[in-house]
This record gives structure tokens, C-alpha cells and sequence, in this order.
């Protein structure tokens, strides 16, 4: 019962950092710093998939071990999606820097009309990184969201964090 417990205390700490990294995010006004508390939310969702195997792998659940490799597939993925659109925006916001010699939300104004690419680009990433379907983003979070249904069956919190990540996500 050791992973049970583990995987609920994961759960507490993935629904804690998603909401205070997207809470905190919200008022920066500077677009590196957007981006950093993005990250401690993205961290949240990424344990919530870790808090989802630890559940499964001591449960009784039918194909519980099938399942709990479905959240290892779903983190793997999440990464896989979240390491290509934050080096993305990243580096499109290091583009921007060097050209307006600003990180300032309000300077962004008129991106699209003054370098559409970079623009569009930058959308792209924001886009996913948010969960935007029909963005890879949204499919990561799809995955991660499965196995915390999955692991709901085998304990009822799991479906409190489920619900925490939902509300972060929207």
C-alpha cells in the first residue's frame, strides 16, 4: 500500500504546483517570466501522471499494470510535446528580444503584421503549451487526464486531482 499512499501524496503535490504555477503566471507581465511559472504548471500536470502510476501499480483495478504503463506512455508524450513548445516559444521570444529589445506582454502588440512567421509560430506554441485542441498540447493533457480517470477506479482522490487539473486547464 506504499505506492497507494505515495501516489495520493503526488496527487496533493501535482494539484498544488499546476494551480500555483498557473495562478502566478497570470499577473506577469513579462513574457520569460510567463513562460517560467508555465513551467512549474506544466510540472503539476507531469505528476499528475507519475501521482496516476504510483495508484495503478499497487491497485486492484482490472489490467491495472496495462493502465499504469498508459500514464508512463501519457507522461512520455506530454514531454515529448511540452520539451518542442517551450523551446519554441523560448526561442521565438529570444528572436523578438534581440529585434525590440523588450520581454513586455504590452510590446508585443502588432507581432503578427510586423513578422507573421514568428508570430504564427509563437501562437502554435502558446496554443499547445495551453491544451488547445487540435494542438499536440491538448492531447498531452488528454493522456494525462485518462490516466487519472483510470486511476480514479482505484482511488477516489485520483478524481479530485482530475478535477483540479481540469479547472487549471480552462
Amino acid at each position: 500500500h506504499v505506492y497507494l499512499y505515495l501516489g495520493v501524496g503526488l496527487g496533493v503535490v501535482a494539484a498544488i504546483t499546476a494551480t500555483f504555477g498557473n495562478l502566478a503566471a497570470y499577473s506577469q507581465t513579462n513574457i520569460k517570466r510567463l513562460l517560467a511559472y508555465s513551467t512549474i504548471a506544466h510540472a503539476g500536470y507531469m505528476l499528475m501522471a507519475v501521482a496516476a502510476m504510483m495508484v495503478l501499480v499497487n491497485s486492484d483495478v482490472a489490467d491495472a499494470k496495462l493502465k499504469a504503463a498508459g500514464a508512463l506512455e501519457g507522461l512520455i508524450y506530454y514531454l515529448t510535446v511540452y520539451l518542442f513548445m517551450n523551446l519554441g516559444a523560448f526561442a521565438i521570444v529570444a528572436f523578438i528580444r534581440n529585434q525590440i529589445l523588450s520581454e513586455e506582454i504590452k510590446d508585443y502588440a502588432g507581432l503578427g503584421w510586423q513578422a507573421p512567421c514568428l508570430g504564427i509560430g509563437m501562437v502554435f506554441c502558446l496554443f499547445s503549451l495551453v491544451g488547445m485542441p487540435p494542438f499536440g498540447g491538448f492531447f498531452a493533457k488528454l493522456m494525462i487526464f485518462k490516466s487519472l480517470v483510470d486511476a480514479g477506479y482505484a482511488n477516489p482522490f485520483m478524481w479530485v486531482v482530475l478535477a483540479i487539473g481540469g479547472l487549471n486547464t480552462v
